[in-house]
């Protein structure tokens, strides 16, 4: 393997995304192959679009499905970064031009109201740090030709982020019984997946509190305004352009986007 460069596989990503044009798999080229080694060029790369004027504005989490996390041997979500120029709303059309090879992952998103700075804190104490939740679409995307074949891979390329589309009327999260929230994402109004709140460690309030406790152990607190992604309710989706979905999370409420 070749000696390991977190910056120049960062640049690699980067020139991938800003060009449309899909790399090969960093990890053998530039030298990584553990989680370690991938959240630093993760970082590197992040650190590129803030230089290039990309804010960013919350976490997305991935691996929360638990059997999968069992299988890897990796025991625990992964974590990537939402830049504020990714960020579209309820009936928004949204660009394909802009994404690769997109797909999409339904899934509940949190707004934080206050800082979350207890690595101990439980329950309780993150319902009132939240603002609400929302309904969401993860658009991810990959700079890997081919879509990343390996864990290590996804998470240097920001754990696959592309866009994401939230819904327009946050919920009291008090209010609703996660677990067992349905999803259903419909595309031209059939539907092309289902699942259930329970998918995401149990519950995405699970995989809420697992994240706000890790960035407060980390000394990077959960903030007022920071967004959340929980992780994915069901199957992921390719899309093209044309597609018209709809996303229905029950008592969360709903949304509708456009690729064009």
């Amino acid at each position: 393997m070749n000696p390991f460069d977190a910056e120049a596989a960062a640049r690699e990503l980067f020139r991938a995304r800003m060009t449309r044009t899909p790399c090969p798999a960093p990890g053998p080229a530039f030298g990584f192959d553990g989680i370690e080694q991938a959240m630093q060029v993760q970082n590197a790369l992040l650190r590129m679009y803030q230089k290039a004027g990309q804010e960013a504005i919350g976490y997305k989490l991935g691996l929360t499905d638990q059997r999968v996390q069992s299988a890897t041997g990796i025991g625990k979500p992964l974590v990537g970064a939402l830049l504020q120029d990714w960020q579209y709303w309820d009936k928004d059309d949204i660009p394909i031009a802009r994404l690769i090879e997109p797909r999409v992952e339904a899934e509940v998103a949190f707004v934080m109201s206050r800082t979350f700075d207890d690595p101990e804190a439980g329950l309780a104490e993150l319902l009132n740090s939240l603002g609400g939740a929302l309904p969401a679409l993860e658009i991810c995307d990959s700079a890997i030709q081919g879509w990343p074949r390996s864990i290590v891979d996804a998470l240097a390329d920001n754990l696959c982020s592309g866009l994401f589309v939230l819904g327009s009327r946050p919920i009291d999260a008090r209010s609703l019984e996660f677990s067992s929230l349905p999803m259903k994402l419909l595309r031209a109004g059939a539907i092309i997946a289902e699942g259930s709140g329970s998918q995401c460690m149990g519950s995405p309030l699970n995989a809420l509190l697992w994240l706000a406790r890790e960035q407060a152990r980390l000394g990077v607190p959960l903030q007022a305004g920071d967004i959340v992604l929980s992780g994915a309710l069901g199957p992921m989706q390719s899309v093209g352009r044309g597609d018209e979905l709809r996303l229905d999370l029950g008592a969360l409420g709903a949304l509708e986007c456009r690729f064009v």
